[in-house]
């Protein structure tokens, strides 16, 4: 069995009148020939289209004129493995615009790219692009994405992968180089997720705290103001409060027996006494009635409100039977599915809809009457006890009524005796009873806001509870991640494309010396971030003209190294399209020169299946090669 290489075998467009125009290819090196303007660039990105690009039509952008309209449809031929597929692009019929069609069954691009990828045994998985605590959601590693590494176009020459940002090319490198599904794991997609979580909840936490500050600093006492509300400055201010109310109603009580003692006879003393503490009983005993009595009105309302509802479904029940006997003597004529008039079934005893033998007993048209006639009576039961107990409520509120009425008159007869010596006692000391109730009464609204305030504390201890929480799970899932990422060996990674590139411009110096007059490539890789350079400098900086091509062409070269390295990803195929000139040169010089490093590895036993597809003006007396020669003219006039 070969390797889960790609390889491109045809490529067809069809013309809108129906005729179809087509190349074949061959695996190993295959030499796209034509003079410039000949159309192998349209024919290059048909095959992109066909790889999954989301556009409606090859051509839209097309400046040539009429060139969109031209074809209808386009189609390849792909081998992965011992695998052969049709995939075909629909782009004028409806409905096909969207999809892929693989030998004939319709895909989304999406879907077809995650076929694509499954087939040649690259993991799907997803990245961050730039920070991942970021908060975005990461993007999905695609096999469009590293289709940029794979086909470079005619118009991308200035860098390595032109118009491409630097997390995209990093990731795609990461995942030729079989490191990506190490370092962009589930278990480091749930660890930054868990992150993110924590972050959110700890600022949610400052700024609760801050907001708490600010409203409830205020209600501290001076000496707690500057440490903050936090559960022990908010404990020792209740604390305080309740000292003080309590001094407050001594001191109330104290002031009172004053003036009792200047203001009433000794002989009234002992029965204004007797009266006070009876009228706090009275008091108790008004308030203890009054529940009971709201408690039982509560409750007769709320079965009043069930014997309403029984009442009304108990009349809705009696209109469904008086429509059932209404409806009962229609019969069934046409089919609830078709709308088609039903022929009547052979056998008597089976239903003439649904073709089913029916029961004998009980009776079918009986069942819906006899269900009904149960539920009735079922809702009368319930709506004889409802009233039974409407009855004893009813009679329940009376009496608590009246309770409630005896235990008013108590404390009002109470009262009145007590009147002549409150109005002797406030006499003499109004003014500073007056003055103790102002400040309990600031007191008392003063414990509710305290206790409102110890009230939002919960809230931060809960939040503090979930961010500790969220920490214990992140600790030995950041432990596992690092430890997954130490075992990771990215030099050794890095070395293998490194070698592949300087392999190549070996080999570029062993047919020319002195072509390759620079220090060898050196290639470093990281978790987050790749460098190439060329000695102390990067390769954009180190070199010009000619020598930049050189260096694209051995990171191609490279890449398609990196095919039959086991755990390594990279698909065996590299599509080319070479300029006509490259920084003010023409190409056509090189182009046997560039290309034959190429054969000489796509020659190993190794690369079998692997496909290089790379355009030219001529490569004249290359060996070695399939050759493909443009011969019409494609393009519209």
């Amino acid at each position: 069995m070969s390797a889960s290489f790609l390889s491109i075998r045809t490529l067809e467009r069809r013309l809108a009148t129906g005729n179809v125009e087509s190349l074949t290819f061959k695996p190993g090196v295959n030499v796209f020939v034509g003079r410039p303007n000949t159309g192998k660039t349209k024919w290059l990105q048909t095959l992109d289209f066909l790889l999954g690009d989301t556009g409606a039509n090859p051509y839209e952008q097309s400046n040539e004129e009429g060139l969109a309209a031209k074809y209808d449809a386009a189609a390849a031929t792909l081998c992965i493995a011992d695998e052969t597929f049709r995939i075909e692009r629909r782009w004028r019929e409806t409905g096909a615009k969207g999809k892929v069609f693989v030998d004939d069954e319709g895909m989304l691009v999406r879907d077809f790219q995650h076929w694509l990828m499954e087939k040649l045994g690259i993991p799907l998985l997803n990245f961050p692009r730039g920070n991942p605590m970021s908060g975005q959601t990461w993007p999905e590693l695609s096999f469009r994405t590293l289709l940029r590494h794979i086909f470079r176009q005619q118009r991308f020459w200035s860098g390595l992968v032109d118009q491409q940002a630097d997390t995209e090319q990093h990731a795609s490198l990461l995942l030729f180089l079989g490191l990506a599904e190490r370092i962009y794991s589930e278990d480091y997609g749930k660890l930054v997720n868990l992150k993110l979580k924590s972050m959110r909840l700890r600022a949610r936490r400052e700024q609760y705290s801050e907001t708490l500050n600010d409203l409830a600093s205020g209600l501290l006492d001076s000496e707690d103001a500057p440490l903050g509300v936090n559960e022990a400055t908010v404990t020792a201010a209740m604390k305080r409060l309740r000292d003080t109310v309590e001094r407050l109603h001594t001191r109330r009580g104290e002031v009172l027996a004053a003036a009792s003692n200047i203001s009433l006879p000794a002989s009234d003393r002992s029965r204004v006494t007797e009266l006070g503490h009876a009228r706090a009983a009275a008091l108790e005993e008004v308030t203890a009635a009054r529940q009971k009595r709201q408690g039982a009105e509560d409750r007769l309302a709320e079965v009043r409100r069930y014997r309403a509802d029984l009442a009304a479904e108990i009349e809705r029940m009696g209109r469904v039977a008086d429509a059932s006997q209404l409806l009962a003597d229609l019969k069934v004529t046409h089919c609830p599915a078709c709308d088609q008039g039903i022929i009547p079934y052979l056998k008597p005893d089976h239903c003439f809809v649904c073709h089913q033998h029916l029961p004998e007993e009980p009776e079918i048209s009986g069942l819906g009457e006899v269900r009904l006639r149960f539920e009735q009576d079922r809702l009368n039961a319930e709506l004889l006890e409802a009233e039974e107990l409407i009855s004893v409520l009813e009679r329940d509120v009376d009496k608590q009524t009246e309770a409630s009425q005896a235990a008013d008159e108590k404390l009002r007869t109470i009262e009145v005796e007590l009147a002549p010596a409150r109005r002797a006692v406030a006499a003499v000391a109004q003014a500073d009873v007056s003055a103790i109730d102002v400040a309990l009464g600031k007191a008392a609204e003063r414990q509710r806001q305290m206790d409102r305030v110890a009230a939002a504390l919960e809230l931060g201890k809960s939040l503090t509870e979930q961010v500790q929480a969220l920490e214990d799970e992140i600790n030995p899932l950041q432990e596992k991640v690092d430890e997954a990422n130490r075992s990771v060996d990215f030099n050794a990674a890095a070395q293998k494309l490194e070698d592949g590139m300087n392999a190549y411009l070996a080999a570029l110096n062993a047919q020319r010396p002195e072509t390759w007059k620079h220090s060898p490539v050196e290639v470093d890789i990281s978790r987050s971030t790749n460098s190439f350079r060329v000695g102390r400098k990067r390769w954009q900086i180190a070199l010009g003209g000619t020598d930049s091509l050189y260096f694209l062409m051995a990171y191609q070269y490279g890449l398609l190294s990196l095919s039959p390295v086991p755990g390594m990803h990279y698909p065996g195929l590299s599509i080319i399209d070479v300029p006509g000139e490259f920084s003010g040169e023409e190409v056509k010089d090189s182009e046997n020169f560039i290309v034959q490093p190429f054969i000489d590895l796509l020659a190993e036993e190794a690369f079998e299946g692997a496909q290089l597809i790379i355009t030219g003006a001529s490569f004249e007396g290359l060996k070695g090669v399939h050759v493909q020669k443009q011969t019409h003219v494609h393009v519209a006039r």
